[in-house]
């Protein structure tokens, strides 16, 4: 591809090495973007139009090794023997290390921080898996929380159980549940501050979600599932207009009324609002 020519008139175009990778491209606007590449065709360096330039570097086994951002300040990455990310360093001189089991399930995440004296904050973070990789339990210094899934692999509940110490910071015991349909969609959502339900259509467009005190939220939907109403108990929260293509164009939300237009390509072009 060299050249795409859009509705409203503007074009983008592209130019490439012998290999058939990009080595730039022009947008609409005539706003230029290279690419640098090394001998085996990664991406070394990125500049755009304003002549800021990122950076890329590898190791022998062709991983990112470092980027550089526009400001020269660099991230760095480190891998273990299987090729997985084992360190992060970021900007802002957070370390983060990645721990895995022979199953590539990532099983420890350690943080460490650089404070403005030069102190090195830890964090540490265990995660627990199951015999085929699902996420059972994640554990840090404030709490433990744990998942229990279906025989469809559908999350059921999450419980959360705080230490000692997460319980002087404020972290309480909580309990999430889940209920799903013959479908798989999510039909009730049990919390402490009550249940939330939700109803469907054949197309699977949710219709109603029951609030914890009784009211219900109608979602009103025509053809294949464009919304074009909200309302609650029967009191509009909201109404949409679209045009012929589906796209809003018209919305009320009590007073609020706002309008949509679109250019040629189909993006946003303006929109106003009065009460």
């Amino acid at each position: 591809m060299l050249r795409i020519s859009h509705p409203d008139g503007t074009t983008e175009s592209f130019t490439y090495n012998v290999y058939g990778q990009v080595l730039s491209h022009t947008d609409g606007k005539g706003q230029t973007t290279r690419l640098m590449r090394t001998a085996r065709g990664l991406p070394s360096s990125r500049q755009d139009a304003k002549g800021q330039r990122v950076r890329y570097e590898y190791d022998k086994a062709i991983r990112l090794t470092a980027l550089v951002n526009e400001n020269n300040a660099t991230y760095s990455f480190a891998y273990d023997v299987s090729d997985r990310l084992s360190e992060e360093v970021r900007v802002d001189n957070l370390t983060r290390r990645f721990s895995y089991n022979v199953g590539g399930h990532l099983t420890r995440l350690d943080e460490i921080g650089y404070g403005e004296n030069a102190e090195r904050p830890e964090r540490h973070t265990l995660f627990e898996r199951d015999a085929i990789g699902r996420l059972v339990a994640k554990i840090n210094r404030d709490a433990s929380q744990t998942f229990a899934y279906d025989d469809g692999d559908r999350l059921l509940s999450i419980a959360r159980h705080p230490t000692g110490i997460g319980k002087q910071l404020g972290v309480t015991e909580e309990k999430l549940e889940y209920t799903y349909d013959l479908l798989g969609r999510l039909t009730k959502e049990i919390t402490p501050a009550g249940t939330l339900g939700y109803e469907y259509d054949p197309l699977s467009n949710l219709t109603t979600l029951t609030l914890p005190d009784g009211r219900k939220v109608n979602h009103l939907y025509y053809g294949s599932g464009h919304l074009h109403q909200l309302n609650l108990d029967s009191q509009v929260i909201s109404d949409m207009e679209r045009d012929d293509l589906h796209r809003e164009v018209y919305r009320t939300q009590g007073k609020l009324t706002s309008c949509f237009g679109y250019d040629a390509m189909g993006r946003k072009a303006w929109q106003f609002a009065s009460t």
